[in-house]
């Protein structure tokens, strides 16, 4: 991406005893930071801390704060309004911030700015650049290089954190105002900022006829307080985030279209290249009977119901082939976990039981326990014979037989793992951990959540040859990965949605346009196609399709409100996919919590990759809410599914001239 961050510039207009001897420098860069945590009036009180963290990356001379270094600040002054009292004010300035490193060193800064932001727009404010841009520098130079240079897998994989070649990017592009004048308020309507004016060199925000309230992620404008005799250094721009001067803005950024949507293409499906899928009570009636079943009870493992809330399906098992003969089998079998010394600290440390099982003779060949270190996702497959397992603090390579193949060893706790659809690219991100204890456990007080990480971002070729590294934040969603580049999300327009691919060589291709008002979720599938979920416009339910390149559909399908979770794979082959919907007793909002009781079944519908064409549907009755319950074999000639404690098999019939 072309564009430069544009750290926020203090225009002084006038006269400001505060910042007198910062005056003259108009061209110094203050602080630019978000509030952590929702500060009200009514609810505050005087030293209550107050936590914000920095927007764009500040350079002084005697201290350095990185995107995301946490600025610990208190509540001076406040007075709630009343019955017998109409205004109401809160005094706040900042004592400390992780210069240069974790911990909190002084800092005094004083608020010279206001800039309220909708928490639901937030993630308009800053967009990473595309990992195009680093793998693009890269892939040339590992490409070109002898073959030799590929892994030894006899002497093990280098760890993450000893890979060459690798690039890292600049921080996310800040698409927010530019410019504020000192005093300044933007977005809180009958909100005043007195500049310095209170104790100890503290901003008052004051309103008359409410509270005042600084919602969540407020942006605020820092500058050095000069009543404090510690000695804090100004900042001059540097390269990296100065930026032309720019007109003062009136508004928190920039402005939605309102024009009515524009016709969304992908919505239409024409026959006989697209598909319509069916409804629910349809499906039923077709449902297909398996040719062999496997009971799974005697491995160890038990169907677990569990009524604790969940907003999507959990990874307490998962189903995968191992080519067209073998399939693997994975799960908790709820063990009590040794722990070692290392192990623990690991709050989530589970084991998981792999049993690798013949599709022929519906035999056992092989059993091995695994000690995961989290809740997440543990298990992604690999081409059409291997699968990639978190295990500890690294990841494993195995192949058919439950060979072990390679060892990738981890720097830090896994964060995800994402894999092109030809498994030709990895993005492997591992945490960073911004904090130390102390601020850490600080922060998730303040927000009632984990605290935003640094996340290193790893991408892989597929023989595991790092092509570039990538730090984004923790908050920010996992990348969708095509065999040509990142599949990347753009809001374009009130509930409007571009789809871009961002080739490795820097192309840019749009797949589609789509309507919705929620993001959608995106999924890469073989051989060139899209699952995309949204959430319609009119109603409470969601729409379903799967795009190809040109971006028109080749399935289309929606669903009500009761049908609560969406999840796709494919064939290795690209001949077939398999859509999963499970379907609740009682309608669910969308982005809303539910228990495992609230289901009452699930289809699973197998379509043709070419025309979106409906193979066969199974229905499952009070299915196990686990994301990775069903798997097409390589070859796309069966499907293999979890129903309650056994493994059913059914026959994918095949494709004119498969």
């Amino acid at each position: 991406m072309s564009k430069r961050i544009l750290a926020l510039q203090l225009f002084l207009a006038g006269p400001l005893s505060l910042c007198a001897a910062y005056a003259s420098a108009q061209d110094r860069v203050p602080v630019q930071v978000d509030l952590v945590r929702a500060i009200d009036a009514a609810r505050v009180k005087v030293g209550d801390p107050i936590f914000a963290k920095v927007a764009v990356k500040w350079q002084g001379s005697q201290c350095t704060l990185v995107q995301g270094a946490v600025l610990q600040g208190r509540i001076v002054a406040q007075t709630a309004h009343s019955k017998t009292n109409n205004t109401s004010e809160i005094a706040l300035l900042f004592d400390s911030g992780q210069c240069s490193g974790r911990d909190m060193k002084p800092l005094p800064l004083t608020v010279a700015a206001v800039l309220s932001v909708d928490p639901r727009e937030e993630q308009n404010l800053y967009d990473n650049q595309p990992l195009s841009d680093a793998v693009g520098l890269s892939v040339g130079g590992l490409s070109g290089g002898p073959s030799g240079a590929s892994l030894n897998i006899s002497h093990g994989l280098r760890s993450v954190s000893a890979a060459a070649a690798t690039v890292e990017l600049s921080p996310p592009v800040y698409a927010g105002p530019t410019a504020v004048m000192p005093g300044q308020v933007l977005g809180l309507k009958g909100v005043k900022l007195n500049v310095g004016g209170g104790p100890e060199g503290s901003s008052v925000l004051t309103s008359l006829g409410h509270n005042v309230r600084l919602e969540y992620r407020a942006q605020l404008v820092l500058v050095p307080n000069l009543n404090v005799a510690t000695p804090v250094a100004t900042s001059a721009p540097s390269p990296e985030s100065a930026s032309p001067p720019a007109t003062l803005l009136a508004s928190g950024g920039a402005n939605e279209s309102e024009a009515p949507a524009e016709e969304d293409e992908s919505e239409v499906c024409t026959p006989p290249r697209c598909s319509v899928a069916v409804e629910w009570n349809e499906a039923k009636s077709r449902a297909t009977n398996s040719w062999a079943t496997l009971s799974v009870k005697d491995l160890g493992y038990a169907p677990v119901r569990a009524d604790h809330e969940m907003y999507s399906f959990d990874y307490s098992s998962a189903i995968s082939y191992l080519g067209p003969q073998e399939i693997l089998f994975t799960f908790n079998p709820h063990l009590l976990v040794q722990r070692s010394v290392a192990e623990s600290k690991l709050s989530g440390l589970r084991t998981i039981r792999a049993v690798l099982i013949n599709v022929q003779n519906r035999k056992v060949e092989k059993t091995v326990d695994w000690k995961v270190p989290d809740a997440q996702q543990y298990q992604w497959p690999i081409g059409q014979d291997q699968v990639l397992v978190h295990v500890g603090r690294e990841l494993r390579l195995y192949g058919p037989g439950l060979k072990l193949e390679r060892r990738l060893s981890l720097n830090g706790p896994l964060a995800f793992v994402r894999i092109s659809p030809s498994s030709a690219y990895l993005a492997v991100a591992v945490i960073q951990e911004r904090h130390s204890e102390l601020v850490h456990r600080q922060l998730q007080e303040a927000e009632g959540r984990e605290p935003e990480e640094d996340v290193e971002v790893r991408v892989l070729d597929g023989d595991f040859h790092v092509l570039a590294s990538v730090v984004r934040s923790s908050r920010a969603a996992p990348p969708v990965l095509s065999d040509n580049g990142e599949i990347r999300l753009a809001r374009t327009g009130k509930n409007r949605w571009q789809i871009v691919e961002e080739a490795w060589g820097g192309q840019k291709h749009s797949f589609a346009e789509v309507n919705s008002t929620c993001t959608p979720e995106v999924t890469a599938l073989p051989p060139d196609l899209l699952f995309v979920v949204g959430c319609d416009r009119q109603t409470t339910g969601k729409w379903y399709r799967v795009l190809e390149s040109d971006g028109k559909p080749v399935l289309k399908g929606w669903s009500p409100s009761a049908e609560i979770e969406h999840t796709v794979t494919g064939d290795a082959a690209g001949t077939d996919f398999a859509v999963g919907i499970a379907e609740s007793a009682n309608s669910i909002p969308a982005e809303s919590v539910f228990q495992a009781s609230d289901l009452s079944g699930e289809r699973i519908a197998v379509y043709r990759a070419e025309n979106g064409e409906r193979v066969f549907t199974v229905n499952i009755p009070s299915p196990v809410p686990t994301a990775q319950s069903f798997a097409l074999s390589p070859d796309g000639n069966s499907l293999a599914v979890l129903q309650g404690d056994q493994i059913a098999f059914y026959r994918v019939p095949a494709a004119n001239g498969r």
